[in-house]
C-alpha cells in the first residue's frame, strides 16, 4: 500500500507528517525534538515516515515491530546512517559506525576482552574512582556548601571509563582537564548544537571551522589511545593484566584473525568506549540525584535497604547488587524516564524491507523511538510518574519497550561496564549522603535535548548520614 503523508504518495513507504523542501519535518521538531517525535508515532502509528533535511527516515515505536524489524530482519538493518558528523568521528572504523563486517570483528574482540575483564576484577578500578568521588562530595558535606554536581559527575564518568580501561585518571580536584576530557567536552558540544549540514548537504562549506574542530577534538583522543596501546603493548604482562586495553591486546594476540586488527581501528573503537560510554554515565548519576531529591522517601528507602544489605560505614560493591532491589529498581525507572539516548543511534536499511505492510527502501535511516517506546502509555501504567516499584511488582511492559541501551546485534558494547559504574556511584552517592534541594523546592526535571536527553544543571546540599 502507498503511504499517505497528508495527503501525498511515498511509494509504500508508512505515513508521516508532510515535508518542506530542503527542511523537510525539521522545523516541526522544536527544541524537544524527542517529544515531537513521539506525537508523530501516536498521530501516524509504529512506523512513521519523517524528513529530516533531505534524508529520509522511519521511526519505529511500535515493539513488536521493532522487535521483527531489530531481531528478526537484523542482517537487513545492520549497518548504520552515517552523517557527515558520523563519517568525522569514526571514518567508519570504529564499533558505533563501521559498516559490514568490520564492526563484526572488533566487536568479538571487545566482548572477549570484556568478558575475561569480570575474570580479573578490572571493575574494581571503577570501584576505586567511585570511593574518590564521594570522598570529594564529603568535603562538601563538611562544608555545608551548595554543589553542583555536574562536573564532578562528568569527571567520574570519564574517570571510571579510562581508569577502567587505561590505568589512567585525572584528580576531582585538578584544575588542569585532562586531554580526553577537554576533547570529549568539545566533540559533545559540537554535536550537542546540532549540525545542519548533516541533514543539508550544501550547507557543509558553511559549517568548514566546525567540522575541522570535531575532526581535532576526536583526533586528540584517537592519538591518546594509540599512545595508550603503544605503551601497554611494551609493558604488558599476561600473568597479571592490569585493564581492558591488556586483555584485547591479549585477545588480539590469540585471535583467529590477528592480521585483521590494527592499532588505528582499535584506537577508534576505544574512543567510542570513552566518549559514548562516559555521556550515558554522566547524565544518568545526573537524572538520578534529581528524582532522588524530589522524591525523599524513596531516597530514604534506597538508603534503608543499603545500610541493611552493605553495612553502615562499609562500601558498596557488585557483590550486593543482586540484594539491592529496590536500589536497582531506582536505577532502571531512571534510565527509562530519562534515558540520555532518545533515539539510540540510527541503522540504515541495507536493502529494501518490507514490514508491517510497509516498505522501508534501501538506504533509509531508520530511528528507534527509544523515549517514545518507555513513555507509551499503551504499554506503561502512568508513564510520566517516576516509580521505580513498576520494576519490582513486574508490571512493565516487554523487553522491546524499555531499550536504553539499544537493541540486537548493535546493542552497546560497553553496556555492563555502564552498568557497573552507575551501581558503583549510585550506591556509594546513597549510602553516604542526603541529598536535598537548596529552597525546598522540586528540581526541575523536564531536562533539555541536545544530542542527549540532558539534565538543566542544579545547585543542591549534601549532608553527610
Amino acid at each position: 500500500m502507498d503511504g499517505e503523508h497528508d495527503g501525498w504518495l511515498t511509494n509504500g513507504m508508512p505515513p508521516g507528517p508532510f515535508p518542506l523542501p530542503v527542511l523537510g519535518n525539521l522545523h516541526q521538531l522544536g527544541k524537544m525534538p524527542h517529544k515531537a517525535l513521539k506525537k508523530f508515532s501516536e498521530k501516524y502509528g509504529g512506523l512513521t515516515t519523517i524528513f529530516l533535511g533531505s534524508v529520509p527516515t522511519v521511526l519505529v515505536s511500535d515493539p513488536v515491530i521493532l522487535k521483527e524489524l531489530i531481531i528478526t530482519k537484523s542482517e537487513q538493518i545492520i549497518d548504520r546512517y552515517n552523517s557527515d558528523s558520523a563519517q568525522i568521528i569514526g571514518q567508519e572504523k570504529n564499533l558505533l559506525f563501521a559498516k559490514g563486517p568490520y564492526w563484526k570483528k572488533y566487536r568479538k574482540l571487545f566482548t572477549g576482552a570484556m568478558t575475561k575483564a569480570r575474570t580479573h576484577n578490572i571493575a574494581s578500578r571503577i570501584e576505586q574512582q567511585a570511593i574518590n568521588l564521594n570522598n570529594f562530595f564529603g568535603n562538601y558535606a563538611a562544608s555545608g556548601q551548595p554543589l553542583n554536581p555536574h562536573d564532578y559527575i562528568r569527571r567520574y564518568s570519564l574517570n571510571g571509563v579510562i581508569d577502567y580501561s587505561f590505568s589512567d585518571f585525572v584528580e576531582y580536584e585538578s584544575e588542569t582537564d585532562h586531554i580526553v576530557i577537554k576533547a570529549a567536552e568539545i566533540m559533545e558540544e559540537i554535536l550537542a548544537t546540532g549540525n545542519p549540514h548533516d541533514y543539508i548537504p550544501f550547507l557543509k562549506p558553511f559549517y568548514t571551522a566546525k567540522r575541522e574542530a570535531l575532526g581535532n577534538a576526536v583526533g586528540q583522543v584517537w592519538t591518546y589511545c594509540e599512545e595508550a596501546i603503544n605503551i601497554h603493548r611494551k609493558s604488558l604482562n599476561e600473568e597479571k593484566p592490569r585493564d581492558l586495553l591488556d586483555l584485547l591486546l591479549m585477545e588480539w594476540d590469540k585471535s583467529d584473525e590477528k592480521d585483521f586488527y590494527e592499532d588505528d581501528g582499535l584506537a577508534k573503537c576505544l574512543t567510542d568506549l570513552i566518549v559514548a560510554g562516559h555521556e550515558t554515565v554522566a547524565i544518568t548519576l545526573g537524572w538520578l540525584i534529581i528524582f532522588m531529591v524530589n522524591n525523599p522517601e524513596m531516597q530514604e528507602k534506597v538508603y534503608e535497604e543499603l545500610v541493611q544489605v552493605v553495612g553502615k560505614g562499609n562500601h558498596p560493591t557488585l557483590h550486593h547488587r543482586n540484594s539491592t532491589t529496590y536500589l536497582n529498581a531506582v536505577l532502571k525507572e531512571t534510565l527509562r524516564i530519562r534515558t540520555a539516548a532518545p533515539l539510540a543511534l540510527p541503522r540504515s536499511a541495507v536493502e529494501d524491507i518490507e514490514i508491517g505492510g510497509y516498505t522501508i527502501p534501501k538506504g533509509t535511516q531508520v530511528l528507534m523511538a527509544v523515549y517514545g517506546l518507555a513513555m507509551d502509555d499503551n504499554h506503561w501504567d502512568s508513564p510520566e510518574e517516576f516509580n521505580p516499584d513498576r520494576w519490582i511488582k513486574e508490571t512493565s511492559s516487554s523487553d522491546y519497550t524499555y531499550i536504553p541501551f539499544g537493541l540486537g546485534p548493535r546493542m552497546c558494547v560497553g553496556m555492563g561496564v555502564a552498568k557497573d559504574e552507575l551501581y558503583y556511584a549510585a550506591s556509594q552517592m546513597l549510602i553516604n549522603f542526603k541529598w536535598t534541594s537548596c529552597d525546598g523546592k522540586p528540581l526541575d526535571d523536564e531536562g533539555v535535548s541536545r544530542i542527549a536527553l540532558e539534565y538543566k544543571q542544579y545547585q543542591i546540599k549534601v549532608s553527610k548520614r
